[in-house]
């Protein structure tokens, strides 16, 4: 039942000026490079991340998560025993033969790949300096989530930090984090709950990071990360606040060139 959290999907209104800011912030490095209308896929050596157009009736936002498994049909079938309403949708636009999209209790939906080796999902297994870690889930109900995946994908419980309600859940290598939400937690900020949060990274060094982005946007500033999301007027300090504590695993937070919010650790 071994599963792999395999990638994300980001869709966005400039595919390539976002997938540069990956490139020169993360050191994330292309693969499968079509060219053309085709998506930016960018891997860190263990995980991809998609950055694809955003249609017309479609936001700006970090969209789906894939997982990797070694059988698909078995992995729907443990989907379906532990919530039989699940319902799975074949050979999705825009994904690999023989993937399934799906969704899960709470509506979260996700893609469903063929595991191809130990590094075959993310483009060569060379791990790099600056790695995803983790990616936020929020969710109204923490515990049937964390359970439904668990049990479908054998996802393991993972250390965190206690007292915010949170569960982590790991493939080994990447975390899940899913964050319970209330209305309250939106009193001093915009009302955004629902599903995919941030994208979490591990870098050599925070200090270089910074570096990077003080060399690189003063030859192009359009590579400035959004800083009007976080932290800047009344509701940029309360999304922050609010982000600080609802995912305490990062030490610096930041936002994307398109505003996706990111955190960051050593």
């Amino acid at each position: 039942m071994a599963a792999k959290i395999d990638s994300l999907t980001i869709l966005s209104e400039d595919v390539y000026a976002l997938g540069r800011f990956y490139e020169a912030f993360f050191h994330m490095r292309p693969v499968d490079a079509a060219g053309g209308a085709a998506p930016v896929r960018l891997s860190d050596g263990n995980m991809r991340i998609d950055i694809e157009p955003r249609l017309t009736g479609a936001p700006a936002e970090l969209h789906t998560f894939a997982i990797a498994v070694d059988d698909i049909a078995a992995a729907v079938d443990r989907m379906r025993a532990r919530d039989a309403a699940v319902d799975v949708l074949d050979a999705p636009a825009g994904q690999p033969q023989g993937a399934v999209a799906a969704h899960d209790p709470a509506g979260n939906i996700f893609v469903l790949t063929q595991r191809r080796g130990e590094n075959g999902e993310s483009g060569g297994g060379r791990t790099h300096d600056r790695v995803i870690d983790h990616f936020g889930l929020r969710v109204r109900d923490p515990g049937r989530i964390a359970d439904f995946y668990a049990e479908a994908f054998g996802l393991r419980p993972a250390e965190g930090p206690k007292g915010n309600g949170n569960i982590y859940l790991t493939d080994g290598r990447a975390t899940m984090v899913i964050t319970p939400w209330r209305m309250s937690d939106f009193e001093d900020t915009g009302i955004t709950a629902r599903g995919m949060d941030h994208i979490g990274f591990r870098v050599e060094s925070i200090a270089a990071l910074k570096a990077d982005m003080d060399r690189v946007t003063e030859r192009n500033p359009r590579f400035r990360p959004a800083n009007t999301v976080v932290g800047r007027g009344k509701e940029g300090a309360g999304r922050l606040a609010m982000f600080q504590r609802t995912c305490p695993l990062g030490r610096h937070h930041m936002a994307d060139s398109d505003g996706l919010l990111l955190d960051v650790t050593e």
